[in-house]
């Protein structure tokens, strides 16, 4: 220990402190920025087009009914913690498709204005 404190004085040591929360906050700053182009770019999402997703239902813990579409077919599973078993295969015409941009609220609202709306309230 006393090796390292003969050779640089207190001074140094501070810039030397300071020049590494520096370089740790350009990190943080660099990922954060990298994080939002990459989730922008689309790489996470799914890319196939032949099977979607259309709506899940939560019947418990680990168990859920899931309708998918499969090519152009609709089938209902069920999904459980260790199996997927097909249900039944349901016909186009009973299924009921709600475009996700109109059915969810949430995406035209912002943090900034519901916390002022907040603030206006009290």
């Amino acid at each position: 220990m006393s090796v390292f404190l003969v050779g640089e004085s207190a001074l140094s040591s501070f810039f030397k402190l300071i020049l590494l929360l520096i370089i740790f906050i350009l990190i943080l700053i660099a990922s954060y920025y990298t994080t939002k182009w990459y989730a922008k770019t689309g790489f996470i999402k799914n890319q196939s087009h032949n099977v979607e997703v259309i709506e899940t239902f939560p019947m418990g813990q680990n168990r859920q009914i899931c309708i998918l579409r499969i090519g152009t077919k609709y089938i209902a599973v069920s999904v459980c913690k260790d199996s997927i078993q097909m249900l039944t295969e349901i016909p186009e015409d009973q299924i009921e498709i709600f475009n996700k941009n109109t059915e969810s609220i949430t995406e035209d609202i912002h943090f900034k204005d519901v916390f002022r709306d907040m603030l206006k309230k009290k």
